[in-house]
């Protein structure tokens, strides 16, 4: 079956998460299999010889990353294709299986195109865990309900939407438009336009939010956020300007750190006070009282955290994490009690999810939000690799909590952010349980995340950090 997406770090390109992603990791070869369907029907073609396209990826690539796969079928086979999703990944992500649509190129000589269910005895010349993934079922058609750049022929109607938004704008393309990733959280283009370089984005239903709360931080706080060409949160699309500069991930000077803290930190003070326009814009609230309700459940879900497979946590985790709710309960209601206003919460801020742009820091990718306490984007930034510079920490900190005294007072927030560390986990893994899992047609690619998650905070739990 499948193999699970994997957290790790580093983002690949600037606006989106995909775009941010926690990403997964990377290697220094992989092999890809490409099966190639027609736009108008199933089949696959099936190379003379009885395999599939293949080719070693030339670089270290995150398996969203689909460009290098259009690149290579153009270049070794002369077809032009779209990627639909990658079906299948071995364990040790050296071998990955992509579906990609046929858009145009002459068919190599001698292939044929065989139904899905007949291509058991037609892939002979396949590695035996690529043919084992095939017949469990990885190239089964997918539907497109929650995904719909995973079936051919969407990629159209994209492209549609894209020259119209440019038009109204008073842009024009002038190239075709690149696609970057395609993967459950998102479809990422990227082209050229007589105004500069443009990023066109599609999102699932689940994360409908992140397109009118980026509009919503426009408004709030302008060169916050990407420049906004076009949005339709319906349709969960949006066309952004290209921002300049490199990822905070890669800066050391430290004003850029603390300057990046110290404006998010006053821009959830903003929106502690518009939680109305949050909510309208689709963001879900998710309180550190329910939370502490929920938490026993969610520690005590063995399919959630994967307790003894593969990629799971296991049984010491589990059982850690059974004797601990009590006071895993209690963190979420001490945090709770520091009187933090809830507001915008980022669900998954990393320096490699911040641009240093010209006129400052940018933020990008706001599909985990919710409104809740705002130190969990804190205690992401904090705890998320690449790391701060340790001695730029200290300075982080202080900036961020110096904003949030001139509205609260001299609490305790030091304790705050201590907890909202502990918190971070359990508030994550409810977001993924409830909203995100749920969402993906393949869920497979990150129901990693929540064992990675929960076995990080017993680790750390474990070495000297106390749930007080």
């Amino acid at each position: 079956m499948p193999r699970p997406y994997t957290r790790a770090a580093g983002a690949v390109h600037r606006h989106g998460k995909d775009d941010t992603a926690p990403l997964s990791q990377t290697l220094d070869r992989a092999r890809a299999w490409v099966a190639i369907r027609r736009p108008d029907d199933d089949s696959i073609l099936v190379l003379h010889g009885g395999t599939l396209p293949s080719f070693e990826l030339e670089r270290s690539s995150c398996w969203q990353v689909v460009a290098p796969v259009n690149e290579a079928m153009l270049e070794r086979h002369g077809l032009t294709v779209t990627t639909l999703r990658a079906a299948w990944l071995s364990e040790a992500l050296d071998e990955r299986l992509y579906e990609v649509a046929l858009i145009a190129g002459a068919i190599p000589p001698g292939s044929v195109r065989h139904d899905v269910a007949d291509l058991g005895d037609a892939l002979a010349s396949l590695p035996p865990d690529v043919r084992s993934a095939i017949e469990a079922g990885a190239l089964t058609p997918a539907s497109g309900d929650l995904q719909p750049w995973y079936v051919p022929g969407w990629l159209s109607g994209m492209t549609a939407w894209i020259d119209e938004r440019l038009s109204e704008a008073g842009l024009r393309r002038l190239e075709p438009i690149r696609q970057i990733r395609s993967w459950g959280r998102s479809a990422l283009f990227r082209f050229q336009t007589d105004r500069g370089v443009v990023w066109a984005k599609e999102v699932p239903a689940t994360f409908a939010h992140e397109i009118a709360v980026t509009g919503l931080l426009a408004d709030v706080d302008p060169g916050f956020v990407p420049p906004l060409i076009a949005v339709d949160p319906t349709a969960g699309r949006l066309l952004m300007s290209h921002v300049a500069g490199p990822l905070l991930a890669d800066v050391s000077e430290r004003e850029a750190w603390v300057a990046t803290m110290s404006r998010l930190a006053e821009i959830q003070r903003v929106l502690s006070a518009e939680r109305d326009s949050l909510a309208v814009a689709g963001v879900a609230a998710a309180p550190l009282g329910t939370l502490a309700e929920a938490t026993p459940r969610l520690l005590a879900d063995r399919e959630l955290g994967r307790v003894g497979l593969e990629g799971g946590s296991d049984e010491a985790t589990a059982a850690w994490l059974a004797r601990h709710a009590g006071d895993l309960v209690q963190a979420c209601l001490d945090l709770a009690a520091e009187g933090i206003p809830d507001s915008l919460e980022h669900g998954d801020l990393s320096p490699s999810q911040v641009i240093v742009g010209e006129m400052g820091p940018v933020i990008f990718d706001w599909s985990d939000a919710s409104i809740t306490n705002p130190f969990l984007s804190l205690a992401s930034f904090l705890s998320e690799p690449p790391g701060i510079p340790p001695r730029t920490r200290p300075a982080v900190l202080d900036a961020y909590l110096r904003t949030w005294r001139g509205m609260i007072g001299e609490r305790d927030l030091e304790r705050a952010a201590s907890l909202a560390e502990v918190v971070l986990p359990l508030h994550l893994a409810r977001l993924y349980r409830d909203r995100i899992l749920p969402g993906l047609e393949q869920p497979w690619e990150m129901d990693r995340v929540v064992p990675g998650l929960l076995t990080t905070l017993v680790r750390r739990l474990q070495h000297g950090t106390e749930v007080r």
